[in-house]
């Protein structure tokens, strides 16, 4: 779901006749026939650009015919090009909207499922429904949303490995199933999936941490007393029952913070603090404004933060470090110690997190939480006793399913590191898990790995905006005063058309 960045893939959205620009992974090429007036721009890490008029891929290379222009946009060469993989920063094309990216499915079937999701974002395109990979578990009152996977990871630069607490899940032993949906306007490249399991410790249940430590976890508590700037707020959190505290964020300034309080009983030693937490829609609406002032050169100011490498592209997501973080404090004596902080990303899934920490006071334990205004949405806040790091055992994909009928290619993909499952608006896949057996339950973790494209919408092109998309980049602080008011505006009715625009559900 929805991470801050300037960074953005452009594909199709709507379905009027209008040519928009999608960008594509240097291993999955856009078919020739999809492709409006038959041209491919390839921009290459050396910051050269070829604009292809036919091409090829293969494993390791990318050939065609076409132009190749340096990085002040002179012809160097003209006709047979040869580029290797590993050469190319991004793939850029234009598709006419309504378009299936690989025609697996016929254009008429497409272009009406297409019409009626994207009727809404028409609408209202700065709420519409985004997601990473979302992920599903059957329970016992259904099948229950547990997880999206590598929330953060908009770009390939930023692909990075994810670890979620499948925390609804129960399983004994035997085949376990996961349910992989890509339900937004994205394209979604996975390159691995595996189950962490964890003997559960009878009375309790294992936590991770922010890097990936797991610790058995007991005498799980909540909280006896909790202030926030509403007042009271201990009935919200004193349980994970999808009862969540919320605010509204700030009209002048979308970084202003606030501070909750809570109160445990008393406890010495190994503690951890335990969240079950999730973004607003804030981090949505920011990250799809700032695709909306990048319009056009989108492409270009990609390809240009791929070739910089994760470092570069990370120091552009600056909303997002301003506003994507609950900063975590005990309170030791008369001061306040920091102790870790919070920054999963993703509005959909509750991620439910341990902070570990020691504390040796007689009295009762006080925490403290900081936070954005309207940033977060807390379901859950408990103390709990942890034991030693515990090791886990990895489990990985025994079948893939789509539909009712195996799906031996992408379970091949799944379980080799070096490619990627990509998958399109709409695809599901169920993904099974064999257990070993277990003289009692499994706490289940879900490792997942790859990177998304966020698909543009013709509606945020009229919002092309370089001295904003710049703001965003230099100085992304005065980016969250400029853009409060016509958040401010639309917070409200933000949810209702977010969840009405999922796709596919």
């Amino acid at each position: 779901m929805r991470r801050l960045a300037v960074t953005l893939l452009c594909v199709s959205a709507c379905s009027r006749a209008v040519y928009e620009p999608r960008l594509h992974a240097p291993d999955v090429p856009p078919r020739m026939y999809s492709v409006h007036n038959g041209r491919l721009k390839v921009h290459l890490t050396s910051g050269d650009l070829v604009v292809l008029t036919s091409w090829t891929p293969s494993e390791t290379a990318l050939s065609g015919t076409g132009t190749r222009y340096d990085i002040l946009r002179r012809i160097t060469s003209e006709g047979r090009q040869l580029l290797p993989l590993d050469s190319i920063a991004l793939l850029e094309s234009e598709v006419r909207t309504g378009s299936r990216p690989d025609a697996t499915v016929g254009m008429a079937i497409w272009t009406t499922i297409w019409g009626v999701f994207t009727g809404i974002c028409v609408a209202d395109p700065k709420s519409c429904f985004g997601s990473c990979p979302t992920f599903y578990v059957a329970t016992d009152s259904g099948e229950a949303l547990a997880a999206e996977g590598f929330s953060a990871s908009i770009a390939r630069a930023l692909e990075a490995r994810d670890l979620d607490a499948l925390f609804p899940a129960r399983a004994m032993g035997g085949d376990f199933t996961v349910r992989m949906r890509n339900e937004a306007l994205e394209t979604h490249a996975v390159r691995s999936l595996t189950l962490l399991a964890v003997r559960r410790p009878r009375g309790g249940r294992v936590l991770a941490s922010s890097d990936g430590t797991l610790y058995p976890a007991t005498a799980v508590r909540g909280p006896i007393a909790c202030r926030a700037p509403e007042g009271d707020c201990l009935a919200a959190l004193r349980a994970q029952d999808a009862v969540e505290r919320t605010s509204l964020a700030d009209s002048i300034d979308l970084a202003a913070t606030e501070t909750i309080e809570l109160t445990f009983p008393a406890a010495t030693g190994r503690l951890g603090l335990v969240l079950a937490a999730r973004q607003s829609l804030m981090s949505t609406y920011l990250f799809y404004e700032t695709m909306g002032f990048l319009g056009s050169r989108a492409g270009e100011t990609l390809a240009a933060l791929e070739r910089g490498g994760p470092e570069v592209a990370g120091r552009a997501m600056g909303m997002a470090r301003l506003i994507g973080r609950i900063t975590v404090e005990v309170l030791a004596g008369n001061q306040w110690t920091l102790i870790g902080s919070h920054d999963e990303a993703g509005p959909l899934a509750t991620h439910v997190e341990v902070l570990p920490f020691t504390t040796e006071g007689p009295g009762p334990v006080r925490i403290r939480l900081t936070a954005s205004r309207g940033a977060w949405r807390l379901d859950w806040v408990a103390l709990a006793d942890l034991g030693e790091p515990t090791e886990a055992v990895v489990v990985e994909p025994e079948a893939v399913l789509r539909g009712d009928r195996p799906d031996a290619a992408a379970l091949a993909l799944l379980r080799d590191p070096g490619r990627h499952l990509v998958t399109y608006p709409g695809d599901a896949y169920d993904v099974v898990f064999r257990l070993p057996p277990a003289d009692g339950e499994w706490e289940l973790f879900l490792q997942s790995e790859g990177y998304y494209y966020e698909w543009m919408r013709s509606e945020w092109l009229a919002d092309e905006d370089p001295a904003l998309a710049a703001l965003v980049l230099t100085d992304p602080a005065a980016a969250l005063r400029v853009l409060a008011p016509e958040y401010k505006r639309g917070e409200i009715k933000m949810e209702q058309s977010f969840w009405s625009s999922r796709f596919g559900r």
